[in-house]
């Protein structure tokens, strides 16, 4: 009876063996991570990467001396700690003067693509030129307005660069060129292409051409055309008031071709303006203009909070919602890491002021933080933000107050720009930008999809920064500039960190570290 129930025993495990190796099949799905660049840096860069995880491509900015055809790569980073291999060896000099392919490979393939952006410097000035030259590079033609005595068949060219510096080849030379009356046609060539450009030296019928004329709240900018070494300038007054007022010469500044800018500082905001160029005894038109609102920051003062359970809320309760706080993140695994404080600065000693500590908590470093916009939500121990308000007027300073106790960064992620951190101490991040974003800008933490603000992204229009590791045991004011790309382009959303931890981002920065602000205020004029 024993020896049967052993035969019997024996037969189920060789039976169940055998089915086990005929058919069950290994259908358990690989996972699903995307292979993705996380860093490339490359030789000549005059600018941060553009990485896009969505569109899984990366964009190079190098100046007009690198070759785009032998582009040599500095460092590569990928998914942190995952085997990603990658189609295209690196360590060999790579051709992007057209879009390179690249296979990255993680349990899956991944398509990638590669490009480069070049700037060149590209300038054309003759002898009686009205203005800076039109130069359009996509096109290859250069236009060039030069006064109505000029004879545009005798013509000096005083310099000319329509490639890279000592690089180019031109056939025939610029400089050697005289007779506009008709289009010239020169040929230039540099790494391994030849582009034809068209040149044309044309008439103006006025000396000066007004180009145009952006009112800000209580600045306004002004640019116009005129002859280089002549009298340029502005006039201006409030409409229907009697006396112009000419623009100083300190607040214009001019190009050698003659196309000059000027800026008009101390304006009431929502006030119409009349104004005109001249050079010399010619004039334009006389344009109007109307100034802006004057807009406060909502809570700058920071003194509107309210409590959800373990979670404060950077708005007065039942409130408009501008501010938001990582928080809810933080508050997943352990309390409220950003929340107000009756230590509260100078300005304003009766009010509250922003406590922002960097913490550990117990499986991560959440850094404190202040944030325009929205906290979505959280994915596993990462957050996803919508980054940003509506905003539309153009401040020129961010004033406010602070203190700063940094603690050395004792952790830091294993990402290789962040491991020479370790030890140094942390870094305090206050920042804000003006862009023409159609939309809030989503950003993610997970290192798998991280998506974070780009510094270089075209749509940021204006930028205010302060970054400190000083100790600032006092509350401290501190006054920052918007530094504007464009006078002329109007924001439509408003982003701002502020943040105790530098790279909080990436989870790295000192546990400890304590940030505190207040009284946050707009200026409107220089």
């Amino acid at each position: 009876m024993k020896n049967m129930k052993r035969l019997t025993l024996l037969s189920i495990i060789t039976a169940t063996a055998a089915l086990l190796n005929g058919c069950i099949k290994n259908d358990i799905p690989l996972p699903l991570i995307q292979a993705r660049f996380t860093a490339f840096e490359v030789a000549g860069a005059t600018r941060a990467p553009k990485i896009d995880n969505r569109l899984q491509t990366v964009t190079v900015y190098v100046d007009e001396w690198t070759d785009p055809r032998s582009i040599k790569v500095d460092s590569v980073a990928y998914n942190e700690g995952e085997p990603v291999k990658s189609s295209v060896d690196f360590a060999q000099r790579i051709d992007l003067s057209s879009s390179l392919d690249v296979t990255l490979s993680l349990y899956q393939d991944y398509k990638w693509s590669l490009r480069s952006e070049q700037t060149i410097e590209r300038y054309f000035e003759v002898e009686g030129q009205v203005g800076d030259a039109d130069i359009d590079y996509i096109n290859h033609r250069v236009v060039t307005l030069v006064t109505a005595a000029t004879d545009v068949s005798k013509v000096k060219v005083k310099r000319a660069k329509l490639g890279p510096s000592n690089l180019t080849t031109e056939s025939p030379a610029i400089t050697s060129l005289t007779d506009f009356s008709t289009e010239q046609k020169v040929d230039i060539t540099y790494y391994g292409k030849t582009e034809h450009w068209t040149i044309y030296v044309v008439n103006s019928l006025s000396s000066i051409e007004m180009k145009s004329a952006d009112a800000w709240t209580r600045v306004a900018w002004l640019e116009a055309n005129g002859v280089a070494g002549a009298d340029n300038g502005f006039k201006y007054r409030v409409k229907g008031s009697e006396e112009w007022i000419d623009l100083a010469d300190e607040q214009i500044t001019a190009s050698a071709s003659g196309t000059f800018k000027g800026c008009i500082k101390g304006l009431q905001p929502l006030t119409t303006y009349e104004y005109y160029a001249y050079c010399n005894d010619d004039t334009t038109e006389v344009g109007e203009m109307t100034t802006e609102a004057e807009v406060a920051l909502p809570n700058g003062s920071f003194d509107d909070w309210h409590q959800e359970g373990k979670i404060w809320n950077p708005w007065a309760a039942g409130g408009t919602k501008f501010w938001d706080t990582g928080n809810k993140g933080a508050t997943t695994v352990g309390d409220s890491n950003s929340f107000p404080t009756d230590d509260a600065c100078p300005a304003n000693p009766n009010g509250k002021a922003a406590h922002l500590q960097t913490k550990y908590i117990v499986i991560k470093l959440a850094a404190g933080n202040l944030y325009i916009g929205n906290y979505v939500r959280t994915e596993g121990t990462n957050g996803v933000l919508d980054m940003g308000r509506e905003w539309t007027t153009r401040p020129t300073k961010l004033r406010g107050w602070y203190k700063y106790l940094p603690q050395p960064m004792n952790i830091v992620s294993d990402e290789l720009s962040h491991l020479n951190l370790k030890g140094k101490n942390d870094t305090c991040n206050i920042y804000m930008l003006l862009g023409d974003w159609e939309s809030p800008v989503e950003v993610r933490t997970n290192p798998r999809n991280r998506n974070l603000i780009d510094f270089n992204d075209p749509h940021i229009i204006a930028m205010a920064q302060l970054q400190s590791g000083d100790v600032v045991s006092e509350f401290k004011q501190f006054e920052i500039e918007f530094k504007y790309r464009s006078t002329q382009r109007k924001p439509k959303y408003l982003i701002s960190v502020i943040a105790a931890s530098k790279y909080g981002d990436y989870f790295t920065g000192g546990d400890g570290s304590l940030l505190v602000v207040d009284e946050f205020e707009f200026d409107y004029d220089y």
